[in-house]
């Protein structure tokens, strides 16, 4: 490891002209370190620091001009307890997304950010801080979401430590909660700068279209060339900057991307042009430069705009099916959008359920899961009168709360998109995706694009010695192809189907879960409460009858699960004296409940699960597993302080349009049932399915999971549709893994996509919507080859000029976007979505 430099005195070393750190210009006597000169101590401070540290490689990323310089001016004078309201803890509740004992989050606006630079040095907090687990910057909307020990550093050092290096936070504490991302209004200016040179160009270049002022445009024709000039410049240093500076990044990089050949073009028409003013061969091609600039910015702009409009079609918080437990003044319940929470509200959580706001335990004992939010899975145990922050899962029994911050819709979809939950791809996958195939292509057609440009300039200027046309072929060839459209075609066709998939209640993670959706050959479906509807099952008791103080256990124990049948059975028997009473509660998949309800342990599930206690008693009588269907029907056993005191049966119902869904894929899928069930019901599945499904019973979790596994291994894309609990290894294990939800959402990360039951029934017009996306994005591809096949040919021959090329390029990429959308669109009312 490098040394670090001395922290002597200042060196009296002779100091370049500019600062080290900001690049302003120094002083005439600047401030001198290690052999560096600084324009002040503010600066030269931040320089000591990255040093000290080994981190001024930070210097060394970004470019060195303009805005684009690493480092920026520190102001000098700190302000003593600057930020010392950051110490209360009322505002650190407003400010922290979420605080324990061990981690706090919190996410900051910092305006200053501006290049890769401060990406990198950001990125790295943890070697200026090391109570700074993690650092992310979301460089679009120039936030940092940071994790932080709070036992060894306070949000008042954290914020101290990035003003120190020049990024101050902007906290406002008046505009609290998500906010929409700042409007990026540098391409308004740039356009204006563009707009404006161009109109006044073209006015003075406009003599030379007339031959009747031949004469006229002689005597003011060098002066109206330099007046061109001054005017081109602006828009080279300004309107163009984001074209040169997207390609030396790329070229940085080693990668050539698709603003390559337009900077390429556009430096060469400026070159070309500004050496016939300064010899006095003529006007050049300003107008042609600027008018392109201009006509390509038109373009970035509508692009922009139409991808704002796709992000806002795309943003599915809007209509995040996560919902609770609201509790009414009047002691009912009723299943709420978490969007309608206010402060104030009173909500029940059960056992695996997410918090989805911030709240006050109420009643209850807390066991909080933060492991989405911190990754550590040891449970954190709260009491009534502390706060439990979004993103906890309750582990334990149910408890109430009371929400004290409005619900963040945009902390439940970062939590949703948590790496942690991010599929890896695999390797043995057969299929291509189309968005890295389009990525391959495009960098061939940008290779052939020069190529061809190359060869026009040695056709032109070479063998018929036309200057003039050399420069317009070449200039035109590299504006008029447009490999963007390969790059443009997946995310607006897929962004537009999932907004489609979101208005019939299919709630999609990302577009690229609409890809894999396309490419699935194989169903997986879990059997209870996905083929069957448990809320329309009858349930009756079989056993010695029950006393009212046993039912209102048995409601009190299983009113703590989000399981389907438990919340059948809490539907039946109804509200309990005994909600608050509920402790050492434990779910334990594919078995059954346990707890200890107003002293007294009870048990509701499978006969050996619930007649294990430990205490030498067994069950009284047989009892089916639960889940077992016997001719339609599913039985769960109930033990109070170890005896099995009888069982409770459901008559099994299937969901409504299930033999026509099943009926549509058979043909087209492998479907397979996994279930945890016993195989009573197999002849009556058999029919439903057809003979080449595939039916597995008495299937545990971990089961489920190593089936997926395996069908992976035999290169199939594996869709599993089930619930978010027992399955939730087989959903994060699958390909796209699909929760299937009635009334209540029992929100898992796990899980691709979530599925209300009542869009069941149109799974098949899903699954094909999704191939006619996928077909939607090879005829957007094909248009894109014709488009640049014609106009390319055109622009070697030179029947192009540079601003005709500037024209067609933007109208070409709006036509494959507006195409992709209107294929999607045109695929959605096919199906009648």
């Amino acid at each position: 490891m490098a040394s670090s430099p001395s922290l002597s005195a200042p060196t009296a070393a002779p100091a370049p002209s500019t600062c080290a750190h900001c690049g302003d210009a120094c002083p005439p006597q600047p401030i001198t370190f290690a052999d560096k000169a600084f324009c002040c101590q503010g600066c030269r401070s931040v320089y000591e620091l990255l040093a000290a540290r080994n981190l001024c490689q930070y210097y060394a990323i970004g470019d060195a001009t303009d805005d684009a310089r690493p480092g920026q001016k520190v102001p000098e004078v700190e302000l003593p307890g600057r930020f010392a309201y950051l110490d209360e803890k009322s505002v650190q509740m407003q400010v922290l997304t979420f605080c324990s004992d061990t981690l706090a989050r919190v996410t900051l606006h910092l305006p200053r950010m501006h290049c890769a630079s401060c990406i990198w040095l950001l990125e790295h907090l943890y070697q200026l801080n090391p109570a700074v687990v993690e650092s992310r910057v979301n460089f679009p909307r120039k936030e940092i979401s940071l994790a932080y020990r709070p036992q060894e550093t306070s949000l008042r050092d954290v914020v101290t430590l990035l003003t120190a290096i020049g990024y101050e936070p902007e906290i406002t504490l008046a505009e609290l909660g998500p906010k929409a991302p700042r409007a990026n209004r540098a391409i308004i200016y740039q356009l204006g700068v563009a707009g404006f040179a161009f109109g006044n160009v073209m006015l003075l270049a406009f003599p030379d279209y007339l031959a009747a002022v031949g004469q006229l445009a002689g005597e003011f024709g060098r002066f109206f060339g330099y007046v061109s000039l001054a005017l081109a410049l602006p828009v080279l240093l300004v309107s163009a900057r984001p074209f040169f500076r997207s390609a030396w990044q790329g070229v940085k990089q080693r990668y050539i991307n698709l603003d390559f050949p337009i900077s390429l073009g556009l430096a060469a028409l400026f070159t070309v042009s500004t050496v016939e003013v300064l010899r006095g061969h003529g006007v050049g091609y300003f107008d042609s430069f600027t008018g392109l600039v201009f006509f390509l910015l038109i373009g970035k702009w509508a692009q922009q705009r139409t991808t704002d409009a796709l992000r806002f079609d795309r943003d599915f918080t809007s209509y995040f099916p996560v919902a609770v437990t609201k509790l009414l003044p009047d002691g009912e319940e009723r299943t709420a959008s978490v969007k309608e929470l206010k402060i104030g509200d009173r909500i029940r959580v059960r056992h695996q359920e997410v918090i989805p706001a911030d709240a006050i335990l109420l009643r209850g004992a807390g066991q909080i899961d933060y492991s989405f939010v911190t990754g550590e899975s040891a449970p954190v145990t709260k009491v009534p009168g502390e706060i439990i922050y979004a993103g906890g899962r309750q582990i334990a029994d149910a408890v109430e709360l009371e929400v004290v911050r409005e619900v963040s819709q945009g902390y439940l979809t970062q939590l949703w998109n948590n790496p942690a939950f991010q599929k890896a791809e695999r390797t043995t996958d057969p299929a291509v995706r189309l968005e890295t195939y389009a990525d391959h292509v495009g960098r061939w057609f940008v290779g052939a694009t020069l190529v061809l440009a190359l060869g026009a300039v040695a056709y032109w200027g070479g063998w018929r010695h036309d200057t003039d046309m050399a420069v317009r072929a070449f200039t035109s060839v590299l504006v008029i192809a447009c490999p963007c459209a390969l790059s443009l075609a997946s995310p607006f066709a897929f962004g537009t189907a999932l907004g489609i998939f979101g208005r019939h209640k299919l709630y999609l993670k990302n577009t690229g879960v609409v890809e894999t959706i396309g490419r699935t050959n194989t169903i997986v479906f879990d059997k209870t409460g996905t083929l069957t509807d448990v809320r329309r099952s009858r349930v009756r008791y079989d056993g010695p009858p029950l006393t009212p103080r046993q039912q209102q256990r048995v409601a009190a124990l299983v009113g703590c699960s989000t399981h389907p049948l438990s919340q059948r059975l809490r539907q039946e028997l109804g509200e309990s004296d005994f909600d608050d009473f509920v402790g050492q509660f434990t779910e334990k998949p594919g078995q059954g409940l346990k707890a200890n309800v107003a002293g007294m342990e009870v048990r509701v599930g499978r006969p050996d699960f619930v007649s294990a206690t430990g205490t030498g008693k067994t069950a009284v009588r047989p009892a089916a597993p639960v889940g077992e269907f016997d001719g339609g029907q599913a039985r769960v056993s109930v033990a109070f302080g170890g005896e099995v005191a009888g069982e409770f049966i459901f008559e099994n119902v299937y969901r409504d349009g299930l033999p026509a869904v099943l009926d549509a894929l058979r043909d087209r899928y492998h479907l397979v049932v996994l279930s945890g069930d016993h195989d009573g019901e197999q002849g009556r599945l058999r029919q439903l399915f057809g003979l080449r499904a595939e039916l597995r019973f008495r299937q545990s979790p971990l089961d489920k999971l190593h089936y997926i596994a395996e069908l992976q291994r035999q290169g199939r894309t594996v869709m599993m549709i089930g619930d978010g609990l027992n399955d939730a290894g087989a959903l994060r294990a699958a390909d796209v893994g699909v929760a299937l939800t009635d009334t209540l959402t029992n929100f898992s990360p796990a899980c691709d996509a979530i599925l209300d039951a009542e869009s069941l029934r149109a799974l098949p017009a899903f699954l094909r919507f999704t191939r006619g996306s996928l077909q939607a994005v090879l005829l957007t591809f094909g248009l894109s080859l014709c488009y640049n096949a014609v106009g390319l040919t055109l622009a070697v021959q030179g029947r192009f000029t540079p601003i005709t090329s500037a024209i067609l390029m933007p109208i070409s990429s709006l036509s494959v976007m507006l195409l992709a959308t209107m294929l999607v669109r045109r695929a959605a009312r096919r199906e009648r979505l």
